[in-house]
């Protein structure tokens, strides 16, 4: 019954309310902290994922100033362990499936047409370590600029962090190492079809 609501409501729309499905594409720039801290006094190297690219694929539905998303990426940031200016990258490994929902809400415009938005919601990560697969839930937060590129296409510009529980499991780490949330942070460009 509810299926049928749905879909008798979306009979009824006017034709400009349909008009606002806008599916993406983009690619991100990430930078992890976190995940593990050294608490010894020797201070060693933090491990964490890694700095890496990825792709995302995003489908947004848009009422007014207020709107809803569903983004999944996809990134092989490996692990990291740094200290200081000296990083050891391990890209063999790592790979992360990102799932997001997201509301975005219009909090004002830059220039005559172009629109800057906050966006808000739980990021699930699905971290392929050798071939275990580790989910952390998180929370993703957003500030995005758009802007019209031709007729039906929006170009995206987003600065973007997200916050989850260390991606390492307990008892994993050498003894002297805490694990500590894992902090994601990082710019992402983006194209969007409207519908």
């Amino acid at each position: 019954m509810r299926h049928f609501a749905v879909a008798a409501l979306l009979l009824v729309l006017p034709r400009a309310g349909l008009g606002q499905w806008w599916v993406g594409v983009e690619v991100g720039s990430p930078h992890y902290r976190g995940s593990s801290r050294d608490t010894s006094s020797g201070g060693g190297p933090r491990l964490r994922p890694g700095d890496g690219m990825t792709v995302a694929f995003r489908v947004d539905r848009r009422l007014g100033r207020v709107g809803v998303a569903v983004r999944a990426s996809l990134g092989t940031p490996g692990i990291t362990g740094d200290q200081g200016p000296i990083a050891v990258v391990d890209k063999s490994t790592g790979q992360v499936v990102e799932l997001a929902t997201l509301v975005a809400v219009r909090v004002g415009g830059i220039g005559p047409s172009g629109a800057l938005q906050a966006e808000l919601g739980p990021a699930l990560h699905l971290w392929d370590l050798d071939d275990e697969v580790r989910s952390r839930l998180g929370a993703l937060g957003a500030l995005a600029y758009e802007w019209p590129v031709a007729e039906r296409f929006l170009g995206a510009i987003r600065l973007e962090g997200t916050v989850s529980k260390s991606w390492f499991k307990k008892g994993e780490l050498p003894p002297e190492y805490d694990r500590r949330p894992t902090w994601r942070y990082g710019v992402t460009l983006g194209v969007r079809y409207r519908m």
